[in-house]
């Protein structure tokens, strides 16, 4: 994980509220913030809806051969992920990452010996022998398990970032103080793991940044352990990148949205990785800005990247 300052003054921190150890496409658009410089708080920052949050049943997940993309001839790709009771929901698209891309939402079920018959929208199909094959009418696909890894995953950092994260230790990061966002309260007490990550503790709150940052972008790589997850990525402890578990949920808010500060900047496409697969997030973020007395006179600007797909 690593930051590269470009311009503007410091005005806040780097703040990562993330429940496991973020984007390759673009859309810029305007920010909500206050009328005032961030200056240190005691509450937690204004959202436009306020809830309550409430413990979770979380389930981590375990490997699953047969959730993720799938590709190859028809014209078509399919998505596959589990849904309860060892059952499988399979959306079928005209491409991967793209928008209003799905034709038909398909519901599975196992039938013994590593079969799936599935069915739903006049579609009828089946995956066996590590082959999904469907059909509806003269259409028809025959599609593999492919690995599609983000491209900028491991990606260097650029002369003169900042590497917040490195694998090796938490020096660059501090426990928040509860509700009090922009206050340390010790050290992070996430725990570090196999393979140079860091992971949350449950109970251990959200860790902040000890350096403070305006314009800047920002690399993370990320993976969610189980469902559901509810994370996000603070910038200037502010305007919140959602992490959620949503691979293949169309019915769910994606990954990469600002739902905390915007009602009207929805990403337009859905190119999250399933469970327990590695991701990223690219962030182009520019600073609000203010005059001499203190007035605001632009917004902050956002662009997010995953996948290099257009958000």
């Amino acid at each position: 994980m690593y930051i590269y300052p470009t311009r503007g003054k410091l005005l806040g921190r780097k703040f990562v509220c993330f429940s496991v150890a973020v984007l390759l496409g673009s859309v810029p658009f305007s920010l909500p913030d206050a009328e005032q410089p961030h200056k240190a708080a005691t509450t937690q920052p204004p959202t436009g809806n306020p809830k309550t949050e409430h413990p979770a049943n979380f389930e981590p997940a375990a490997a699953d051969p047969l959730s993720g993309d799938w590709q190859g001839q028809g014209g078509y790709v399919a998505q596959v992920f589990p849904t309860s009771g060892g059952k499988y929901q399979a959306n079928l698209l005209t491409a991967f990452d793209t928008e209003n891309n799905v034709i038909a939402v398909l519901q599975g079920a196992p039938s013994g010996q590593g079969v799936i018959i599935f069915s739903g929208d006049d579609w009828h199909g089946v995956i066996q022998d590590g082959h999904f094959t469907a059909r509806k009418g003269d259409k028809m696909l025959d599609v593999q398990r492919v690995s599609r890894p983000p491209p900028t995953l491991g990606a260097r950092p650029p002369n003169g970032a900042v590497v917040l994260f490195a694998g090796r230790n938490l020096d660059h990061w501090a426990k928040k103080a509860g509700k009090n966002w922009l206050q340390e309260d010790g050290p992070a007490r996430w725990k570090l793991v196999e393979g140079g990550a860091v992971e949350v503790v449950p109970g251990s709150d959200c860790i902040i940044s000890h350096e403070k940052f305006g314009d800047c972008k920002l690399h993370l790589e990320f993976r969610t352990l189980g469902a559901p997850t509810n994370s996000g990525v603070y910038l200037q402890d502010r305007y919140e990148v959602n992490i959620n578990e949503t691979y293949g949920r169309i019915d769910l808010s994606p990954n990469a949205g600002f739902d905390n500060c915007s009602e009207n900047a929805k990403p337009r496409i859905r190119p999250c990785r399933p469970l327990l697969e590695w991701q990223t997030f690219d962030i182009e973020f520019h600073a609000p800005r203010f005059d001499s007395r203190g007035n605001k006179i632009a917004k902050a600007r956002d662009r997010a990247f995953q996948r290099r797909d257009n958000l």
